[in-house]
Parts: C-alpha cells; sequence; structure tokens
C-alpha cells in the first residue's frame, strides 16, 4: 500500500505541523475537511470534504489507507460547559472508525484521563477523567476493542502543548502577550487559578511523536504518552517568560481552580515510547516559550 495518511484537524494548531512534517517524511497527505474555514494548509495536501457527524458525507471516502491520524474534534476543556462537545467528539470518532476497513489509526486522547494523583502518570495508571473533556476522551478509548479485527488503532495521551502560533484565545498565548505588553511594569502579575504543576511540551515534538507512534511495526502496547516527563509549575512557566523579557515581577496565585480539569498535578512518564521507538523531545520549555513570543503580531 502507498503511503498515504488521511489527517482530519489539518487545520488545527497540531494538525497543521502535523501536515508539514507528513510531506517532509515523503507522505502522501489527505486532510479531510469539513469546508473551507480560511486557512491555507501547506502545498502538497489534497483536501477531500466530508463531515464526520454525518456518516453519509463519508461514502465518497477511500476505505482503506497507510495510516490516519485522528486529531478532529473539540479540544479545548474550558468549552466543556455542557455534554454536547462529549457527544461530538465520541460520534466523529465513531463514524470515521466505522467507516474505515483498513489502516493504521492514530487516535488522539488526553491526559486528562487519568485519575488525579500527586505522581507522575503511567499508561496502566488508573483512569477517571475529572471534566467532560477528559470523559471523552475517556471514551474514544473505549471505542478500539470494537474496532481491534479490522483496524490497526494506536491512541496518544497527550500533555500540554506550547508552541509558535497556539490559538490566541487560550491561556498560554493570552499570558505571554499580556506579560509582553506589561514587561515594563513593575507590579505583581496575578494569576488566576491554581499554581499548577504541568508537563508542557512543543507541538513540533507532539506532531513527532504521532508519527512515530503510527510507524512503529510491532505493538506490544499500543495506548502511549506524549509529554517530556519534566515537572513545571505555572510560576515556573511565568519566570521563564518574564527571564526571556528582562522583567523582574512577584507573581501572585488567586489560589481557586479554574475548572473541573484544573487539577494541582498532571506529569506524565514518556518512558514507553521512548523505549520502543527511539522518540525523545526536541524543545525545550524555554525554547518554546521564546519561540511563541517571536510569533506574536506587533503591537499596533
Amino acid at each position: 500500500m502507498k503511503r498515504t495518511i488521511l489527517l482530519t484537524g489539518a487545520s488545527g494548531f497540531v494538525g497543521q505541523h502535523m501536515a508539514r512534517l507528513l510531506l517532509r517524511r515523503g507522505f502522501d497527505v489527505t486532510a479531510l475537511q469539513r469546508g473551507s474555514l480560511g486557512i491555507t494548509l501547506p502545498r502538497g495536501v489534497t483536501s477531500v470534504y466530508a463531515d464526520l457527524m454525518d456518516p453519509a458525507s463519508l461514502a465518497g471516502l477511500p476505505k482503506r489507507w497507510h495510516g490516519v491520524i485522528h486529531l478532529a474534534g473539540a479540544s479545548i476543556p474550558a468549552s466543556f460547559r455542557t455534554m454536547a462537545p462529549v457527544v461530538q467528539n465520541v460520534a466523529m470518532s465513531l463514524n470515521l472508525l466505522e467507516h474505515l476497513e483498513e489502516a493504521r489509526v492514530l487516535l488522539t486522547s488526553s491526559c486528562h484521563v487519568y485519575a488525579p494523583s500527586d505522581r507522575m502518570r503511567l499508561e496502566g495508571d488508573a483512569l477517571l477523567p475529572q471534566g467532560r473533556y477528559g470523559l471523552s476522551k475517556h471514551l474514544v478509548e473505549q471505542m478500539v476493542p470494537h474496532f481491534a479485527h479490522r483496524l490497526d488503532i494506536r491512541i496518544a495521551r497527550p500533555f500540554n502543548h506550547l508552541g509558535p502560533h497556539q490559538r490566541p484565545e487560550l491561556v498560554i498565548p493570552s499570558l505571554l502577550r499580556r506579560l509582553a505588553a506589561s514587561r515594563d511594569d513593575g507590579s505583581p502579575v496575578l494569576m488566576r487559578g491554581w499554581n499548577s504543576v504541568r508537563d508542557f511540551i512543543d507541538v513540533r515534538d507532539v506532531a513527532e511523536a504521532y508519527l512515530a507512534i503510527l510507524e512503529l511495526e510491532r505493538l506490544e502496547q499500543a495506548t502511549f504518552n506524549v509529554c517530556t516527563g519534566q515537572a513545571h509549575s505555572i510560576g515556573d512557566l511565568v519566570a521563564t517568560v518574564l527571564g526571556i523579557l528582562g522583567s523582574r515581577r512577584e507573581v501572585v496565585f488567586e489560589g481557586k481552580p479554574n475548572s473541573s480539569d484544573d487539577i494541582p498535578y498532571l506529569v506524565g512518564s514518556p518512558e514507553r515510547l521512548k523505549t520502543v521507538s527511539g522518540w525523545d523531545m526536541g524543545w525545550s520549555l524555554e525554547q518554546s516559550l521564546r519561540a511563541m513570543l517571536e510569533s506574536l503580531p506587533e503591537e499596533s
């Protein structure tokens, strides 16, 4: 079979990096899109239009691929105020898997499926999502055994993404804009929420990890954390940004959770993926933050 890849969610933050990486590695990339979003995909990507919420619209889509990387779906935990995005994520994944007949399939889950813990998460740890976003990903994972007789399905559980051109309304890009705009302000930096500890990973490393998982030939385990194994508090992140900006300010936390997903500690072990694939992170937290600051739009 040709090295053909079906990529859903190609116009998203991870999807655009994923598309470019696949093209560089010599794959034929087809992006499944619901419609034109005004985002230009990299030259060389073939677009096909269908709605994963409507199984009938998939009728003309080939059923056999070398690989399928499924990134489409609601992905911002704060938007899960009702069960509607949960149903959407489940339906989109179910309709895609039902349509396919033969492929390696990478399903993107989330670190938010894990139960709260004060230690580094391993893939075999207890699952107990604390919010609706994590619930949606947990439910998608439960589909895998039903389709395992005809599809080679792998699950990625990514931790907190960072990188240039991340959606501007998200917490970290918003924070970087605020700090950059007030770099000469000596007053304390006031932060909502807890000084939570997270495992931040650059989006370019995420894309490399997804491809590494998809290309594995032999699988004893099919679920992989995508993370760095490095614990950084939000305060550490703010201090790093202030250091890059040359600003010296105190950081003060409100001390209340922002959402049901805002648990105090969420760090993963990448050792399973490193051992079986040789993948490793290539971008440090400071490098990611520098790239994000450099990509901020110029002030008018």
